[in-house]
């Protein structure tokens, strides 16, 4: 950790430099907000830190001066260069994780670091293919203060659209069988009455979400046996069932969606990677959080691979009826299914 940092931003990427350049330059307009810095894990392997330190190294870059290597007792990395956001100072470590660490891993790999040195507050979680509005960090820490709430999330917009928001945060359906969002498309004005949402949510959206360090040291740190997707959800519940989560609505975020972790809206267009670990580690949720309705889940599960098939997409029904076998099993952890299309 460095001193005097308050904040730890992490974000885990996969290949996607582009996006993160944005971010950075986004984070450099951060104002009125405590002392940050910024830490990433590439996932994507020796060419894609060489890119992304080679992006931040060049002109019109939000970092100035040439990456400096950077000795740490952290084998989980193979490299790790450190930089400087030019507009406001900040440190940005970048490390390359020796293998896909998973969007959990990638995060845990940092924290990992942070919980064994004093002086931080909380830390932010931020997806790659935002670019967070000035004021966003000062208002999830100021709401969480006011609040007092252990997680809370930022308002989350549309990249091309300021006038709704994509979601106010997550909740699980039990009779659908599905995780859904809050206020899908809410006008973003006005707010919405924070004790009538936080009662809605069952856990806050992992697009931008800023922990306080007493929250992880009561729950702890994130599954990293989903490896990616439901993790979010998995450690909101946790959240909120032990220091209460929240949404600070004047913490805005554009955000692209499905950039780096294949997504896409429509069934045919989802990547193998998305549908089976969708499938697999759904069954894992419930399995842990809602364990009355598994059968249940299972069932309705089952029914909706059938919508692929609808789609056009005999790929994807197969990876959704595997990833179902799958999470019958109990698998977890990386999977070999998606280890060609895996992302973040």
């Amino acid at each position: 950790m460095l001193p005097g940092v308050a904040v730890p931003i992490v974000i885990v990427g996969f290949g996607n430099a582009a996006d993160i350049v944005k971010c950075l330059t986004a984070l450099g307009a951060q104002r009125s907000c405590p002392k940050f810095a910024v830490f990433i894990c590439e996932n994507g392997g020796a060419r894609a830190f060489d890119a992304l330190t080679e992006a931040l190294s060049s002109p019109g870059s939000p970092c100035a001066g040439e990456a400096a290597s950077v000795d740490m007792d952290a084998p989980v990395f193979r490299r790790v260069r450190r930089f400087s956001l030019t507009a406001v100072g900040a440190p940005v470590l970048v490390g390359e994780a020796r293998e896909n660490l998973g969007f959990p891993g990638g995060v845990n790999a940092w924290l990992r670091l942070f919980l064994e040195e004093p002086g931080w507050d909380g830390v932010w979680v931020l997806n790659p293919d935002t670019w967070p509005e000035p004021d966003a960090l000062a208002e999830l820490v100021r709401y969480t203060e006011k609040r007092g709430k252990g997680m809370v999330q930022s308002r989350i917009m549309f990249a091309d659209r300021s006038d709704i928001t994509s979601s106010r945060g997550l909740k699980w359906n039990k009779l659908s069988a599905r995780q859904t969002g809050v206020d899908i498309f809410a006008p973003a004005h006005p707010p919405p009455d924070p004790d009538d949402l936080e009662g809605r949510m069952d856990s806050p959206t992992g697009v931008s979400f800023y922990v306080t360090r007493a929250c992880i040291d009561r729950i702890g740190l994130m599954d990293e046996s989903y490896w990616l997707y439901w993790e979010d959800f998995d450690w909101g519940v946790r959240a909120k069932a032990a220091c209460g989560i929240g949404y600070a609505h004047d913490s805005v975020v554009p955000h692209i969606g499905g950039s780096s972790s294949g997504a896409s809206g429509r069934r045919a267009r989802r990547s193998v990677a998305f549908v089976y670990l969708g499938n697999r580690n759904k069954l894992r949720f419930v399995r842990q959080h809602h364990p009355g309705w598994f059968a249940w889940t299972v069932f309705v599960s089952f029914l909706k691979t059938g919508e692929y098939l609808a789609a056009g997409s005999p790929r994807n029904f197969a990876a959704a009826v595997k990833g179902l076998v799958a999470g019958l099993r109990g698998e977890a952890g990386r999977p070999d299914v998606a280890s060609n299309e895996a992302r973040l």
